[in-house]
């Protein structure tokens, strides 16, 4: 496994897990920590520790050693190989070999859709991938762009067959998996077979040719919504993957075609070329190589691995004038009436915005052919290794500092990012250490879901001091990161939409501003209040993001009713229920407790 680019380890962070000694840190994921690490026979692995919340399950630690074993039986030239798994540990871990490259999900959101022979030749490799699980009788169940893996010799798909541990930890299978890319069938808790992972592989190949989830952006409840009722957005597929593409995502899984067939038309296409890729993404994956030699060179000297340094960010972050927390104008609407007649239509939301980094100083354009790397990528790679060692022997720092988790776009490097030059010398200057909570803000992702909701008796607060974040699928997954800004009013929310945001303390002259939305379950409680019109309810922005006890029978001031949730629908709501119009894309349902 690999991911984002590798990240000096913290002072809290473990030196070994069982007999693997850790080197640099990989990302953070729904499921736990990742770190590259190196075994006693010298090779390097990933060493992904399992958060403790899953920790605390024995059905959990059941299933996962069950499924460890399963995935270890797996072969294949493009699957990450299982070496080793301790489920008994105070907190699980599992450990596969090392692949040297970004995913999937940051290579495209950083350098843009891939060509027509990459495509079919990241499917062919795929299917290839997926081909082998399905014979051990595995199925992945959550391939998407984050869990596919771009090295120099092909594609390798990762995680494959751990997701079905989280079972254990859920109600139902519908809450195992990625919203957008699972198949209706796991929306709906039947059977799941290979032509549910056929469905996540043509949406991967979607994303993969044109930058896009085929299913758009938007809370895990639309995006169901979609996969089961509504078509994918396939524009800008190559005409050539169209067919098989539109395949794979159909609704019955009787329809969609076996990965053979993917194997054998996608083979076809990429014509003997190997994984033919642009040099923009042979460049990234040659980046991630070097950066792997310094850790893993720092480690056999003895020296401690370079610290690293966070990047500037494209937008300076500013907080608000005086440091006050300031809510969007949205927050200051009143409450919608039932029935009340809405204003013009919104435009519609784009995906969340993803700030790209510096890209590598400008280059010449290379052959045709990039397997082999040009000669201007290599000069690229060489300036890297070159700048990342300067650094690290001008580190003379104890502390690494803050890093960020992998499901953030990973940028190129640049030497901005490593120090900070002074007006006499080289030397760099530090930067001040953040504090605990401005790090957890940090450690945030888009689309992490945390465990938090709005203080029901204060809107400026949050239930929890910093956010955490947990597995969408749980009850207490209250909210989703839907972006992640510089400034409150960059979040765009809608507060009768339940979207709201949090922020960061200040570090170093800059918050982080979490644009959030709200999670509904069927039965959960949060809180409303009487209408400007007698015997009507209003929602508030307040009070959708809340949580409130659906047994309890008292509110907060400023509340009147216990809402319970009931549905989000496209037009109707079950009998019994209020209705609040154009939330979001469709209808709010709840019923007075």
């Amino acid at each position: 496994m690999s991911g984002a680019g590798l990240k000096a380890l913290r002072a809290g962070d473990p030196a070994r897990v069982g007999p693997y000694r850790l080197l640099a840190r990989l990302g953070a994921g729904g499921m736990g920590q990742v770190y590259l690490g190196r075994s006693r026979g010298r090779r390097l692995v990933a060493v992904k520790i399992i958060h403790p919340h899953f920790a605390d399950n024995a059905s959990f630690r059941r299933r996962f050693a069950k499924e460890v074993a399963a995935a270890r039986r797996i072969g294949g030239f493009y699957t990450a190989q299982v070496v080793d798994a301790d489920a008994d540990a105070d907190q699980p871990w599992l450990v596969t070999e090392y692949i040297a490259g970004p995913t999937l999900q940051d290579a495209v959101d950083e350098n843009g859709p891939l060509p027509e022979v990459s495509v079919a030749a990241l499917g062919a490799g795929l299917a290839e991938g997926l081909r082998a699980v399905h014979e051990q009788n595995v199925i992945h169940r959550d391939l998407k762009p984050g869990n596919v893996l771009l090295a120099h010799d092909g594609p390798r798909i990762i995680d494959f067959g751990i997701a079905r541990a989280l079972d254990s930890t859920s109600q139902s299978l519908t809450l195992v998996g990625t919203p957008g890319y699972m198949s209706p069938e796991q929306y709906l808790g039947g059977e799941i077979g290979p032509p549910s992972d056929v469905f996540c592989l043509a949406g991967v190949l979607t994303f993969a040719a044109t930058g896009r989830h085929p299913f758009g952006e938007g809370p895990p409840d639309a995006l169901g919504y979609r996969v089961r009722h509504e078509q994918p957005d396939l524009t800008r597929v190559p005409a050539a993957l169209l067919g098989m593409i539109a395949a794979g995502l159909e609704k019955d899984p009787d329809d969609r075609p076996p990965t053979g067939d993917f194997l054998d038309r996608c083979s076809a296409l990429a014509v003997d070329e190997g994984m033919t890729l642009p040099d923009r993404f042979t460049t990234m994956i040659a980046t991630r190589v070097a950066e792997t030699e310094v850790f893993a060179g720092k480690a056999d000297t003895g020296e401690r691995p370079p610290r690293d340094r966070r990047p500037p960010r494209q937008q300076a972050k500013q907080p608000p004038p005086g440091g006050a927390k300031q809510r969007p104008p949205q927050d200051k609407q009143q409450g919608k009436q039932q029935g009340q007649q809405q204003g013009p239509p919104r435009p519609p939301q784009g995906p969340p915005q993803r700030t790209p980094q510096g890209q590598p100083p400008g280059q010449p354009k290379p052959p045709a052919k990039q397997n082999g790397g040009s000669v201007a990528g290599v000069i690229g790679v060489l300036a890297v290794v070159l700048l990342i060692i300067f650094a690290a022997k001008h580190d003379d720092s104890g502390t690494p500092s803050n890093v960020s988790g992998n499901s953030t776009p990973s940028s190129s490097w640049s030497p901005s990012s490593r120090w900070t030059p002074s007006p006499s010398d080289t030397e760099y200057t530090p930067t001040p250490t953040p504090d605990p909570t401005w790090e957890a803000f940090d450690e945030i992702t888009v689309n992490d879901c945390l465990d938090a909701y709005e203080d029901p008796y204060d809107a400026s607060e949050w239930s929890e001091d910093m956010p955490n974040a947990v597995a969408c699928g749980r009850s207490d997954a209250y909210v989703q990161v839907t972006g992640i800004r510089s400034s409150a009013s960059a979040c765009s929310s809608e507060a009768l939409d339940g979207e709201s945001w949090w922020s960061s303390p200040t570090n170093d002259g800059e918050r982080i501003y979490l644009c959030l939305r709200r999670q509904f379950r069927e039965g959960e409680c949060f809180l409303g209040k009487n209408g400007s019109a007698k015997g009507k309810v209003a929602i508030t922005g307040h009070g959708l993001m809340t949580s409130w006890s659906c047994n309890k029978n008292t509110v907060p001031r400023g509340f009147n009713y216990i809402l319970q949730f009931t549905g989000y629908y496209e037009s109707t709501c079950p009998d019994g229920s209020l209705r609040w119009d154009d939330f979001r894309e469709g209808v709010l349902c709840a019923r007075v407790v």
